[in-house]
């Protein structure tokens, strides 16, 4: 039976951005060579360029940003798959192995902070969820931290997992 633990779907939203910030850069772009605009006026190839080069710098920081999911297969299995639009990566961890999840704060770059909670597993560290606020961070992480001992209290220590690689 698997159960949905945690998804953190906000680099989606870059996703999504980068996406949008594209295809209105693309239709301006060919209305402006499709009018003649860039051959005449050659600050308008300079401003276009210019966007084209600020997209190109959003893309690479927002396409960098897994969609992480944490699903619970059984007591000594939990599944952490990361979601790049180009590839996947998932990994089976056992929670008892897992240490306690932290916060790490961060500037969001318009004088406020960003809340990642973050899971340390054997194959890197991922961020599980993301908030603005901190009471928010603090709740998933300590949902996240119950999750992991309520895993350990159901498992008992010493056995070794029953079916799939590790």
């Amino acid at each position: 039976m698997e159960r949905l633990l945690f998804r953190n779907l906000r680099p989606l939203y870059g996703w999504l951005f980068i996406f949008s910030w594209f295809a209105i850069l693309l239709l301006v772009t060919s209305v402006f060579i499709r009018d003649g605009g860039i051959v005449a006026h050659p600050f308008r190839a300079f401003v276009i360029l210019f966007f084209w080069g600020v997209g190109g710098w959003f893309a690479i920081n927002a396409l960098a940003r897994p969609v992480v999911s944490v699903w619970q297969n059984d007591v000594h299995d939990w599944l952490v798959i990361r979601r790049w639009l180009w590839t996947h990566d998932e990994q089976h961890v056992d929670p008892d192995r897992l240490p306690a999840p932290v916060i790490e704060e961060e500037d969001d770059g318009d004088s406020g902070c960003q809340y990642r909670c973050m899971l340390t597993t054997p194959g890197g560290i991922v961020a599980f969820s993301e908030h603005v606020r901190p009471e928010k961070a603090a709740l998933s992480r300590d949902r996240m931290a119950f999750l992991i001992r309520s895993a350990r209290a159901k498992a008992p220590l010493g056995n070794p997992p029953v079916g799939g690689f590790r």
